[in-house]
Parts: structure tokens; sequence; C-alpha cells
């Protein structure tokens, strides 16, 4: 089956899909054990063919010295517009929603510099990246707030009294750090379409759902030379499901809103939840993964060549 790329935009647009703003909940497939539950927005959603669908435009280095790239970010709360007349709260990269499109040379080292400006641990990890150990941002890899500074010495965690929701586990390898960390991603590797997200161990679902993901696009001599769109006619999409509470707000059933408490989300939509989309109701099999993963029903819209 072929499909146009303005069939997909066609879809895309006929589906409400803004960019980073599906309102639904991705989960696993039909032969789960566990019935899929259901998260359904409360909020007013917009008509399809209403809302213009927004691209991300690469960010610029902050420098270039060396033969490396240099960004800063900082890992901030803000509140932006995802749904028309609600004002959302989100964590997000340079607090947007979803956070600054990279731009990556292959074989051109990009540094990034973030600072977490946020009240719980982070760490970011370039997903699809060739990157070594020490930058891959594994999950116990915690950059602290400076709320929990102190978190980062292991040896004044030791002594400080429980904490709930803090890393209970024990990693002598983990890369702590306090308030600032900065990343080198080699990109010795082809032209690919990446993402980056927060990946903190036990939260990284929640976390991602509240806004702290973005896209990386690594480009080589081989791509420039295929008949490719490019300039303005190269379209990134960056697809994600979310579903909003009566006040537009990003409703994700967590044992703990605060994420400095217990891990994990409320049962009920353990195996998964159908969302807003109707399709998604019908079709009830869904797709259970990390923060970019998106519905089966958004997947099966898109493979549709014709409306």
């Amino acid at each position: 089956m072929s499909v146009s790329r303005r069939s997909v935009l066609k879809l895309a647009g006929g589906a409400g899909l803004a960019l980073a703003a599906v309102p639904a909940l991705t989960g696993c497939s039909a032969t789960s054990e566990l019935n899929p539950g259901e998260l359904v927005s409360k909020a007013k959603l917009p008509a399809p063919f209403t809302v213009p669908l927004p691209f991300p435009t690469p960010t610029k280095p902050v420098a270039t010295d060396a033969g490396r790239d240099r960004y800063t970010m900082a890992l901030k709360a803000a509140e932006v517009e995802i749904l028309p007349g609600y004002r959302t709260r989100i964590w997000g990269y340079e607090g947007t929603f979803p956070g600054p499109c990279l731009e990556a040379r292959s074989g051109v080292p990009m540094v990034v510099s973030q600072t977490n400006q946020l009240t719980v641990p982070v760490v970011t990890h370039l997903h699809g990246g060739l990157t070594p150990p020490s930058d891959d941002g594994f999950p116990t890899d915690l950059v602290y707030p400076a709320s929990l500074a102190d978190m980062a010495d292991p040896a004044k965690a030791a002594a400080m009294p429980g904490m709930p929701g803090m890393p209970a586990m024990n990693d002598p390898l983990a890369h702590t750090s306090a308030v600032e960390r900065t990343y080198t991603f080699p990109m010795r590797q082809r032209a690919a379409t990446l993402w980056y997200h927060d990946y903190r161990m036990d939260f990284t679902g929640a976390q991602v759902w509240k806004g702290l993901f973005g896209l990386c696009v690594v480009r080589d001599d081989e791509e420039a030379k295929l008949p490719l769109p490019h300039g303005e006619r190269e379209l990134p999409l960056l697809i994600t499901d979310r579903a909003f509470d009566a006040d537009g707000q990003l409703a994700y059933p967590s044992h703990d809103p605060t994420l400095l408490g217990k891990a994990g989300m409320a049962k009920s939509i353990m195996g998964g939840a159908t969302g807003d989309d109707p399709c998604q109701r019908r079709a009830a099999a869904v797709r259970r993964g990390r923060g970019g993963a998106v519905s089966a029903a958004v997947r099966q819209r898109l493979q549709r060549p014709t409306l």
C-alpha cells in the first residue's frame, strides 16, 4: 500500500493530530491479560481541521567550536497552549512542548549542557543515538534539582533519612550530579530521525507525559544526495498521545502527582487505555512502550491511503 505525503498530512489534520497533542493514551495489545482501561479528555477538544499543524524549527547551536556544536537547555515548568483556549502546565526542555528540535551533522559531536530547574530528578537519553555509556543517560544517572542537591553525593544521600520516591536502588556505577550536567553525543552515525527524552528510573512515562521530550534530526552527505523533500517541503512530524482534564491540564493517573512519592499509575490503565479517538475505541488494540509510542489506532489511520 502506497501512501502519499499529502494523504498523511490530510489524515493528521483530519484526526486532530496537532504536533505532540494527540489526546489518547498508549497501551498494550489486545492479547494482554489485563483489559485496557479508559482515559478520556474532559476538556473541550478542537474540531478536526481547525488547528494548524505546527512543525518544529531546528534550534541553532549557541556556539560551534573545536568541531563541535554546543547547545544549552533549561528543564523547567511552563504554561503553554496545546488545546485552543487552555493554558496547560508542562515540564519541558526550555519550557516548550515538545522541546527544541536539534539538527545534528553526522560526525560532528553535539555537546548539550542542561540545567535542572524542576522539582524532581531528571536524566536525558538520546533515543536511537550511538552514544557511549558515560553520556547515554542511564535511568540512575540522575541530575538532582537544587532542592535535592545533596542526593547527588552518595555519602550525604546515605546519611539522609528515607525520602519517598527517591531511588532506593544502590547503583555504584551511577553518574549523578546536582542541578547541571553536560552530555556529549559523538553523532558517529548515519542520517536518522531520533528523539530525546527524560529517562528517570520508575518515572520515565510520567515525566515524558508532562513534556520532557524533543526531536533530533541527524543529517549526512548520503541523505543530501537523495531526491528527498528539503527546505520548506520537509515536514518533520512528532506524534504523541495525551489526555486532558476539564481545566486543560495533562491527565496522567500517577500514584503521586508530585512524582516525588510512590512510583506507578492507577491499576485501571496498567493494561493500556483507550482515549478520545473513536477509531481507537473501536480498535481497542493499543501499543504499550516508552513515551514516544503512539496508539495502534493512530498508526492505523496514518496507514490509510485515502480519506
